[in-house]
């Protein structure tokens, strides 16, 4: 059944020893941790002194990429470290230990006074999951889990910026759950002032897949939550019985890419829809094997008009098509009309190449670390960088030489 979703570096000199070196969190392609303070490098190894004094050696091949980018800009280590290696699927490589998700016995989460409004909770390293019905919470955790190292894997800035707060997801198939629950966001708008966004939200609460909810102060500070958490409208539970499936991959990639380029300015939000929604569809597919996630927009403020949009009825041969459309000339990839799409007029072969965009942005460890990139300059800037500077990012001259290596690589590269 297929399911809507809601729209919401710097080469310097080899430093073989650092000074006044801080502790951090160093990853490896697998998943596991360390605190420790860096004590050198040498360009293929890096040597770690964690709390115990006692020395280690790891491959610098063998950290993650949001490690070499740290090494790059703080210990001179040459920028060839960033394309080494294999790109890899950090979400399935990384092993997330069981005992690390546990139900929170005897502790239930309301939202208002509605007794229907009461989830059951389980608690992961970096999420909190409320849940109501047959679902399996423990698979969405994990999810979650393998999703947010995918990120601390690629982003520098990606776990110091979550901090030790948590995200709150929502999994309601108890429908007396879900409707309690709206009924108190519709509320929770009113008493903001945003009656219009509550009639909205009316509008299209049964309707959606999925959807973003801001959280009343005694809720974040009862949890130590961050401010929005996501819902999920289980109409079928098949999905949320096992780990990594397409819409869960789809709508927590979207969620936690979101997060961390942070909001845009009114002037910079120009090509913030491509590059989320690209990267999202490229996550469920690449991890998935295929897409089961559909767009829900608006097309009025009375919250009447709701549109479904969504890519070729095939989730499993968009690249199949969408190089045929190529070929023919019935779509060109072209970077700077593609920042200008919006949900409200997308046809399906647009949000196919966006799929394609990401694709090409995240296809090998060298264009991965650009995309980082990117993704950093979005974060400080709060806008979307014009084209030029996305195709110099990615090391064109012109916008033309980006567009023209794109659709080399839709039409021969691995694109898939």
């Amino acid at each position: 059944m297929k399911r809507k979703i809601a729209l919401a570096l710097l080469s310097t000199l080899c430093l073989p020893v650092l000074h006044a070196a801080e502790a951090r969190v160093w990853t490896s392609r697998k998943g596991s941790t360390i605190e420790a303070e860096l004590v050198k490098q040498d360009g293929v190894n890096a040597t770690l002194l964690p709390k115990d004094g006692k020395q280690i050696v790891l491959k610098l091949d063998d950290l993650s990429l949001a490690d070499r980018q740290f090494l790059v800009e703080n210990a001179g280590a040459d920028e060839k470290i960033l394309v080494t290696g294999e790109l890899g699927e950090p979400e399935k490589q990384v092993r997330i230990d069981a005992a690390t998700i546990k139900k929170l016995k005897d502790q239930f989460l309301d939202f208002g006074s509605e007794s229907e409004a009461s989830f059951e909770l389980t608690e992961s390293t970096h999420f909190l999951i409320a849940s109501a019905g047959d679902v399996r919470p423990n698979a969405a955790a994990e999810t979650a889990e393998r999703v947010w190292h995918g990120m601390a894997f690629q982003h520098m800035n990606f776990r110091r910026d979550w901090g030790d707060g948590k995200m709150l997801i929502i999994l309601a198939e108890k429908r007396e759950a879900y409707t309690a629950l709206g009924n108190w966001y519709q509320e929770f708008l009113r008493t903001k002032d945003a009656g219009d966004v509550a009639v909205r939200v009316a509008a299209s609460w049964e309707k959606t897949g999925s959807t973003t909810i801001n959280l009343d102060d005694t809720i974040m500070e009862r949890f130590k939550l961050f401010p929005r958490a996501l819902v999920f409208n289980v109409k079928d539970s098949s999905s949320y019985k096992k780990p990594m499936t397409p819409f869960l991959i789809n709508t927590l990639s979207q969620s936690l890419l979101a997060k961390q380029m942070g909001g845009v300015s009114s002037y910079g939000d120009e090509g913030y829809f491509a590059v989320i929604t690209g990267h999202s569809f490229y996550k469920e597919i690449s991890l998935a094997g295929k897409s089961e996630t559909n767009l829900l927009t608006s097309t009025g403020t009375d919250g009447e008009g709701l549109e479904t949009k969504k890519g070729f009825e095939d989730g499993t041969s968009w690249a199949r098509e969408l190089k045929s459309m190529v070929r023919k000339g019935d779509i060109k990839p072209e970077l700077e009309p593609m920042l200008k799409w919006t949900a409200e007029n997308l046809k399906p072969e647009q949000l196919v190449m966006m799929y394609a965009f990401a694709y090409f942005m995240e296809s090998t460890p060298a264009r991965l670390n650009s995309f980082a990139a990117m993704v950093r300059r979005i974060e400080t800037s709060k806008q979307v960088p014009a084209p030029i500077e996305i195709a110099n990012l990615f090391g064109f001259d012109t916008v033309e030489a980006f567009n023209a290596e794109w659709l080399k690589f839709i039409k021969e590269g691995p694109f898939k």
